[in-house]
């Protein structure tokens, strides 16, 4: 999801909020694990992503002068490209505890940031940002499941400011998200 820093809307005349909305998602991972210790792991992660957000905004329509909401879907393609560590504890029975931490480097190939249409809300195509999780490690006898929650965060401002009322009162967008994932190895 997107993290949306705004102006003071005060000081726009006709803009009163944004807001978004989360939508499910997939992601497909290729996972290279090289073991520096018993307990810690190099882990090279690239994949695909794919998911759709919502954009609300809260304005004045420009023709009427009515107050309504304008809604804006930004659909991303992501090629991922993340690097992380990962601390291993003691296998315990046949299970066995982790922390993950990494940075992750994303590029969105359904970006519209080239457009000049008004109505495809811009992002940047880059971004940069670290991801830290927990997860377990369940063996079973042909291979190991591994449920994992991750939280990521970007660090790249990815709003293009292209001079429309939706643009004007928001400051940054930077990426905020939880993901859940289940790993078969």
């Amino acid at each position: 999801d997107f993290y949306i820093r705004e102006y003071d809307l005060t000081s726009i005349p006709g803009y009163y909020a944004v807001r978004s909305e989360v939508k499910p998602g997939y992601t497909i991972r290729i996972v290279s694990d090289l073991r520096l210790t018993d307990n810690l792991a190099l882990r090279f992660v690239p994949g695909f992503s794919a998911t759709v957000r919502n954009l609300y905004f809260d304005v004045n329509d420009r023709f009427s002068g009515r107050r309504s909401t304008v809604f804006r879907e930004v659909e991303s393609a992501f090629i991922e490209v993340p690097w992380e560590l990962k601390f291993r504890g003691d296998r315990m029975d046949n299970h066995r505890w982790y922390l993950l931490a990494g940075l992750k480097y994303t590029l969105d190939l359904a970006s519209k940031m080239d457009t000049k249409e008004e109505e495809f809300f811009k992002l940047n195509r880059n971004d940069l940002g670290y991801e830290i999780g927990v997860g377990v490690d369940i063996y079973f006898e042909y291979f190991k499941f591994s449920p994992q929650l991750i939280a990521t965060f970007g660090q790249a401002d990815l709003l293009i400011q292209d001079g429309t009322l939706l643009v004007d009162g928001i400051r940054s967008i930077h990426t905020r998200a939880v993901l859940i994932n289940f790993t078969f190895e």
